[in-house]
């Protein structure tokens, strides 16, 4: 069955889309026994510059969805790139933007990155795209619907610590001979709430002193967590005992007075050589100053290995309860995952690791 291409027409203003921005220019192709035509868009250089207008407005209205998410930026950056890549001119049957050329991207971010999760994050950019955008031009294909992304492992690349490691990493940051006394009570006790509690470095790094809240008296706190991607502390997790004590000890030993509204983990001053403040005190730590600590400690402890990352703590909280027989669903909302399948891939990882079939090979 032979395709043969029209010539472009031009585009008729839809009055009932509820957008004003003028649709972008588009090209069908027409079968020789007179079936419908699919229609997909034309890769001008007046419809590229169309797609960067397109793309500020899809993330301005992500962005609008989830104020306090990183997503809209994260879709617009790797968004730009596809259409960077779209105006380097590839080969010469990528001239309209359909299936062909989805493919050949797909192809090419094959080509430029290792990582599958990474591949899939910019091909899934383009894919969330694409999506807002059909239905903006009435009879428009969405070229990504059939296009299929990288399948990944259901294992996490990164390990989780086992409990020597974990202990030595505490050990290490106790007894850091580099740190003063007040920036060794702050970095144990933050690892030490990160592997009992499961919190991420950007959860760290938003939690304020009026966010630890007494729950059971002389027993257990709360902890309010600003999670990532949420607009305030609208979840918890549960501070045990001798963490609190951990916590108390560094706030202790802080210059006050205190606010309920400072940080809970925070900066000490940093000096250059001419004795100028570099970094002032009581500030709150960034994740990435988190992740310089953590990564110091596992490196003194000599515990640094493949697989071994910052991350790695997050991921020894659900293994430990797991080993210990907590109920996945408990796991569930201490992690606050949004979907019982993400703790699930902890659960398998556990049961693979205690009873693995492996082990009733006896035979030989």
């Amino acid at each position: 069955m032979e395709l043969i291409p029209l010539t472009p027409e031009p585009e008729r203003p839809d009055h009932g889309t509820s957008t004003a921005m003028v649709p972008l220019a588009t090209t069908s192709l027409r079968r020789t026994d007179g079936e419908l035509p699919p229609v997909c868009l034309q890769l001008s250089s007046s419809t590229l510059i169309g797609l960067r207008v397109y793309l500020d407005e899809f993330a301005r209205q992500l962005a609008q969805q989830k104020p306090g998410s990183t997503t809209a930026r994260t879709y617009f950056k790797r968004g730009r790139y596809f259409i960077a890549w779209l105006e380097q001119g590839r080969e010469p049957q990528v001239r309209r933007l359909d299936r062909t050329c989805l493919e050949s991207y797909r192809a090419w971010l094959d080509h430029r990155f290792a990582n599958l999760r990474t591949k899939n994050g910019y091909l899934t950019a383009v894919r969330q795209f694409l999506t807002w955008l059909v239905p903006l031009h009435p009879g428009l294909v969405n070229p990504a619907d059939f296009v299929q992304g990288w399948t990944c492992s259901r294992q996490h690349t990164r390990r989780h610590l086992p409990v020597e490691d974990a202990k030595a990493l505490l050990a290490a940051l106790e007894s850091d001979p580099r740190k003063s006394e007040l920036q060794r009570a702050r970095n144990v006790a933050m690892a030490y709430l990160m592997l009992k509690t499961g919190l991420r470095t950007i959860e760290v790094s938003r939690a304020r002193i009026e966010h630890l809240q007494e729950l059971v008296p002389g027993e257990k706190w709360r902890l309010w967590v600003h999670g990532k991607g949420r607009g305030s502390a609208d979840e918890s997790v549960q501070v045990l005992k001798e963490v609190y004590e951990r916590i108390q000890a560094y706030l202790a030993l802080r210059p006050g007075p205190l606010q309920e509204s400072d940080p809970l983990f925070a900066t000490t001053a940093c000096l250059d050589r001419g004795g100028n403040v570099v970094t002032p005190a009581g500030k709150r730590l960034s994740t990435r100053a988190i992740h310089r600590i953590i990564t110091e400690g596992l490196l003194l402890a000599g515990v640094k290995k493949p697989g071994i990352v910052v991350h790695s703590l997050r991921h020894s909280t659900p293994t430990f309860a797991l080993l210990n027989e907590a109920n996945p669903t408990r796991v569930q909302k201490m992690m606050r995952h949004q979907h019982y399948a993400t703790t699930e891939i902890y659960v398998e990882e556990v049961q693979r690791l205690l009873e693995g079939a492996e082990d009733s090979v006896t035979q030989i």
